[in-house]
This record gives C-alpha cells, structure tokens and sequence, in this order.
C-alpha cells in the first residue's frame, strides 16, 4: 500500500470515528436503540388544488389523552395561513388563504401510545343535562328517536337502567355478533340496520344511536390504527360510564383501548376536509420509532448546532424510511470489497451481491437465493436459445431482458398459488442487473467452462448470503441512520482496501504447494 492510500484511509477512519466519538461522548447520543413499546413518527401529507380564490383545508390533529403522548410537532404551509383551532377537546389544524395551483402540506408529530383498560363501574351517577344535550339527543348522523331503533331496543329486553355495565354489553354483542361490516357498505345507521351490515362508520352510527336511545351518552370517534405500512383511518365508539369507555363497533375490543390506535377526534368523525378549492387528496404515513423519548430528542435537535442541522430524524417520514435502508448499502459494499481483494472471491459484476442481498431483504434467505437462481436459470437457458439465432448484441439483451422480466413474474404468480409471500420479493429484484448476470454466465462457460462458471456463481451467492444479515439488522440501521459519518469510516477502510497490494486469501491456498518445495518433487 502507497503511503498517499494510507494517509487517505486514516483520515477519513479518523474523522468519521471522531465525529462518532463526539456525538457519542460528548453530547451522550445514544449507539444502541432501546425498542420503546408504542412510540411513532406520523405525517399527514395533504395537496390541495384550487382556482385562485380564498380557501381552507381543515384536518384533526391529536390531543393529549389517556395512553398518549403527542410531541415533537411540525408543519409545513406553502404560502398559506396555518393555525391550530381547539373545538372542545379536540384541536383541528387549519390552512387557509389564497388557494390556487398546487399546495403540497403536511404536519407531523411524534406518539407514544400506550394499552389503556378501564374498569365498568358497578353504580354511577346520572349523566348531567350538558352531557345528555352534547352527546344523548338524536341527530341527522344518530337516529336514536327512530322507530327501527326503539324495536330494536325492544327486542334486546336490556337490563334495568341501574345496570349499566349490563346494558352496555347487550347492545355491544347485538352490534359485534349481528350487524356485519360489509365491503362498500352504508356509513348510514338505519341503512346498515335494515341491511344488517354496513361500513365500519356505519355500524358506529348505530352503536351510538342504540346508546343513545338507551340512556347512555355516546359519541364516536376518528382516529389511526398504526402498523407496518401506511396507517388506516379507524373509527369506534366511546360511551359515558363515569368516564368515557371505548367500545370496537366491529367486536375488536370493550372497555380497552389497544396501543396501536391513536385518537385524532372525538364527536366527529371528519377528517381532512376543505372549502373553496377544486381537489383535495391526503395520506397519513407511519414510521416506528426505536429511541426512548429523550434519546429521540438528543438525536432530533442535538445540542451542537451544526449536528442539529444535518440531524436526518428531521426528514419527513417517506424520506426517513428511505435512507434507513439507503445507508446500509455502505456497509454492504465493505463487505463486499472484503471478499473480492482480500478473500480473492471472484463474483460476477461489481455490485450485483449488493443489490441482490438489498432487494432481498424482506425475504427469508433461503428462498431468496432460490429464487434467484432459478431467474438465472430460466435466463441462461434462453440465453443458450438465442445463440442458435446468431442476433446482434442489444437485441439480444433486451430479449434476455424480457426472459427475466417473465421469470420473475412466473415467481409472483407461483407465490400467489402457494400463498407464499417471500416469492413477492422477486418483483424488487434489479432486473438489468440479472439480466447482464445471466450474458455473464453463459459467457464464462463458453470462455472458461462450466465448472469455472458455477464456482464464480458459487462465490456470488456466498457474498450475496454475507451482506445479506447487514441489510435486514435493525442495530446497524439505527447507527448509519443515527451517525451518518460513519460513511467516511466506512470510506476510508475502502482506501486501505483498495491500496493493498499483497496476496489474498484464496492466493495462498492456490499456491501452498510453492510454500513448500519438498512436497512438489516427493
């Protein structure tokens, strides 16, 4: 190794463990993600069309409730007015001003959500007149004063109103064991009776007019059930037994609240709406979060300004979730670079492992390398098709390229058979980069024989299954995530990599016999 290639490499080592070592020791970031139970990063991205004149868009933000916790808030107004209104207990954010063109906005916030139980008191008192005139008279939306609902009521023969819990659980199992939720069902009340099904806001409808009709303040409630993926907006009922109770319209739960549903609004069950404009579309987008609360805030706003401006926990979520597994590609290529001019492993393309492993990592390994190989196959065995043919050199890529594509997608309807999902993962597969894996298979076995060519693709599944774990480990995630400087580390152990001029690994073991010469001449 040149003296200018060790330089090199131990600066950059050294700067990015220094920047580590600082943010580490010195404003005490935390290296290690705890995994707090419920904590989230929500975003709801809005973008509205209008024609010029003065608009609004209105959307509920959460508040801070029983098992929840809201923090960290932004938002993002693009030319227009933004201000957050309290309408009771809830809080409604709204944008307004001259709406024309395009108006992309978006608020975002931080949750920590906890299971919440509540205890069905034996005796309460009587709901107060407040109470009853907010949230016990029939409405357009809640026809508790129907005819329908009073059979209804009649039917059930409910306890005495003394019995509160009891009456509370007859109209519970009435709407969870005989009003199903239907596909395209009614959001209507009565609809959803007389159909026995409805949509999910339908048959919170009429839990909250049964309740209602019965003695029993009740109203419904907007909200998010977080998960993997985007969020869904959800809806439930809460009714008043000395304390609000939530109730699942859909039989999902009674007197509990599950950690993974976040409360936006109460009363209501709008959602982003507005006025004066010509089109509106939204979407709510999740991202787990693996920091305690003052961790996250360490690494969000740190007390070093210059950290705080290149912070990446300040992205937005779909920028966030894209380079958590961005920055893993790196260390994928250390590993790889280890292989090829230490080891001596010799792979077909540069970066073709790399690639493979990132597109398999949702996946089970196993199945992904099979599914790769059998790509390879189904393309080596059209490539050896297309010779007969004697075509010229981009034609016959890009029918090899069509072979693959048609692999590929026989995988994802194999899948769909055998309801399998890891054969999903073909579809992410980077399909140039197999197609030319493929030219360069049935290349080599021309040029250097097929042992020679499976030995190569040998080596490129083993890299493939190295560099795999590293896309799929959550720890090393948060810490290129958390510390992106280690990248110049990661840089600089490439220098010296790249500057080493010795033998490599598998150099030796081929040449072990010159070792030793008595061996060559016994």
């Amino acid at each position: 190794m040149n003296r200018l290639a060790a330089a090199t490499g131990l600066v950059l080592v050294v700067l990015g463990l220094g920047v580590f070592a600082w943010k580490v020791f010195g404003y005490g970031m935390p290296v290690v993600a705890q995994d707090p139970e419920g904590l989230w990063r929500i975003e709801l991205s809005i973008t509205v069309r209008g024609s010029g004149g003065r608009g609004s868009v209105r959307a509920p933000l959460p508040s801070a409730a029983p098992g929840q916790e809201i923090y960290d808030e932004s938002s993002v107004s693009d030319r227009l007015v933004f201000a957050i209104r309290t309408e009771g207990s809830n809080r409604i954010a709204v944008w307004r001003g001259q709406i024309g063109d395009l108006h992309d906005l978006s608020y975002g916030y931080r949750v920590r959500l906890s299971p919440s139980k509540y205890a069905l008191p034996a005796e309460i008192e009587a709901p107060s007149r407040e109470l009853l005139r907010s949230f016990g008279r029939a409405s357009g939306s809640f026809p508790s004063g129907a005819p329908q609902i009073a059979e209804v009521l009649d039917k059930l023969a409910l306890p005495p109103a003394e019995d509160l819990p009891g009456r509370l659980r007859s109209i519970y199992a009435f709407l969870a064991h005989e009003i199903a939720v239907l596909e395209g069902g009614s959001d209507d009340a009565l609809i959803a009776l007389a159909n026995r099904g409805g949509s999910e806001r339908g048959k919170a409808a009429l839990l909250v007019s049964l309740l209602r009709a019965a003695g029993i303040p009740a109203r419904p409630v907007l909200g998010l059930e977080l998960g993997p993926g985007s969020p869904r907006e959800t809806v439930w009922v809460e009714a008043w037994a000395g304390d609000w109770l939530p109730l699942s319209p859909t039989g999902a739960f009674f007197a509990s609240l599950p950690a993974n549903l976040l409360v936006l609004r109460t009363g209501a069950l709008a959602g982003v709406e507005s006025t004066g404009t010509q089109a509106l579309s939204y979407r709510y987008q999740s991202l787990r979060e693996h920091l305690r609360a003052d961790e996250l805030a360490t690494l969000m706003v740190p007390p070093n300004p210059i950290f705080t401006a290149i912070s990446l926990y300040q992205l937005p979520v779909p920028t966030q979730s894209a380079l958590r597994t961005l920055l893993l590609v790196p260390l994928g290529a250390l590993i790889l670079a280890l292989f090829r001019n230490v080891i001596g492993f010799q792979t077909y393309g540069t970066f073709m492992p790399v690639l493979v492993a990132f597109a398999l990592r949702q996946s089970h390994l196993g199945m992904g390398l099979s599914m790769v190989a059998g790509v390879i196959g189904v393309g080596v065995m059209g490539r050896l098709v297309l010779d007969r043919l004697r075509l010229l050199l981009v034609p016959r890529l890009s029918i090899l390229l069509c072979v693959v594509v048609l692999g590929v997608t026989a995988f994802a309807i194999i899948g769909k058979g055998f309801e399998n999902r890891d054969f999903f993962a073909g579809v992410l597969f980077p399909i140039v980069i197999l197609t030319m894996l493929c030219e360069r298979f049935s290349i080599a076995i021309a040029e250097e024989g097929m042992r020679n060519a499976l030995a190569r693709m040998g080596y490129s599944l083993l890299v493939i299954a190295a560099v795999y774990p590293v896309m799929r480990n959550a720890r090393a995630e948060h810490l290129m995530f958390s510390f992106p400087e280690l990248i110049f580390a990661v840089m600089g152990c490439l220098v010296w990599i790249g500057g080493y001029t010795g033998y490599r690994l598998m150099d030796l073991i081929r040449f072990r016999s010159f070792a030793n010469p008595n061996e060559g001449s016994a």
